[in-house]
């Protein structure tokens, strides 16, 4: 692409939505000439305030209304990444798509078909692979410090009051539906939510190992009130087991709401030669020592803001000819797993 400045548009202004909006306001190679949202207020709300002249409540005349548009953020729930993503795609737009990639693997592979009929490109927002600690560790494996990697313990727990609520109120007024989130019918749960995010992670770290098995266990065990008016059907807590060909496993642990007394995010690496104990944005190195058994090398580190990265990478990679940083041929496989996780949860 011959363009340093690539002509965007964000599709979704929910919370993500707005991470994303000052993303592209904060990159040397994007313009954000438009905002699509359903709710009206909303949208006019975000377009007086960062001076947005175009916004539609409809993505496809976006389309219509702007042929030259290089590059768009999919910022909406679940079930609409595929459809959305194919729409802009066959029309010649890269897409940047939030993650979860699809909620299926059929979906999925319906993306990848239309990026490989389209000159356009796509990328998937698994924004963790990001974080200092992950670079991190990706460059530990690959130098082969770790050895043998043959598990990988992981987590992302949440307290009870962090459930997603079901609704919510923008500060300008407007209405939230967040309802989606707890509908099993709407794709939503916790595996989808976070449990996406460590698997590839993980996955990601150790290149893509091909799956032998799987178990998983999911649970609905709290709603955030008003249980008659809303949808909770979707999982609020999964435990899951992950074999792979190579022998390596992973456990992951994943909750909108548990009682536990804090949030929780670790990432474990059990190798041959070295581990790693990853929690937020620090992780310790242990190391074997010749004096000890082992001993634990500290390293700190200050998450950026990962929304950043993914949009700034993405752009460049256009700008620039480079390879797209996330590709979706690899997340296409994060998806596959997913489906096993979810069929194992119903037949248990």
């Amino acid at each position: 692409m011959s363009k340093k400045v690539l002509k965007c548009a964000l599709v979704g202004c929910g919370y993500i939505g707005y991470q994303h909006l000052n993303a592209f306001l904060d990159c040397k190679n994007t313009e954000l000439v438009a905002l699509c949202n359903k709710e009206p207020q909303r949208l006019e709300s975000l377009q007086k305030k960062f001076g947005i002249e175009k916004g539609f409540t409809d993505y496809k005349e976006m389309i219509k209304a702007i042929p030259d548009l290089d590059m768009v953020s999919i910022c909406l729930p679940n079930k609409l990444h595929s459809p959305v993503t194919v729409d802009f795609l066959e029309a010649g737009i890269n897409v940047l798509c939030e993650k979860p990639m699809a909620v299926s693997y059929e979906d999925a592979k319906k993306m990848i078909e239309a990026e490989e009929r389209s000159s356009a490109k796509l990328m998937i927002v698994q924004n963790q692979r990001f974080y200092p600690v992950s670079q991190i560790m990706k460059r530990l494996n690959d130098e082969g410090r770790f050895g043998e990697i043959y598990h990988i313990r992981t987590g992302w727990r949440r307290p009870l009051g962090m459930l997603p609520s079901p609704k919510d109120t923008w500060e300008d007024g407007s209405s939230c539906d967040r309802s989606w989130y707890n509908s099993k019918d709407a794709y939503g749960g916790v595996l989808r939510d976070l449990g996406v995010h460590l698997l590839d992670l993980a996955m990601y770290i150790t290149d893509f190992p091909k799956v032998k098995s799987v178990h998983a266990s999911g649970y609905r065990k709290f709603t955030a009130g008003e249980e008659e008016s809303f949808d909770y059907t979707s999982e609020d807590m999964v435990s899951a087991h992950i074999k792979f060909e190579n022998g390596m496993s992973i456990s992951m642990e994943v909750s909108f709401a548990s009682m536990i007394s804090e949030e929780k995010l670790f990432t474990n690496i059990y190798g041959t030669k070295a581990g790693a104990e990853r929690t937020k944005d620090s992780v310790n190195l242990i190391l074997p020592d010749d004096e000890y058994a082992y001993h634990v090398v500290p390293l700190n580190t200050k998450r950026e803001r990962e929304f950043m990265h993914c949009i700034h990478e993405f752009a460049d990679a256009l700008v620039n000819g480079k390879e797209i940083p996330v590709r979706a041929k690899d997340c296409i496989k994060i998806i596959e797993i997913l489906d096993m996780l979810y069929a194992s949860i119903e037949e248990n």
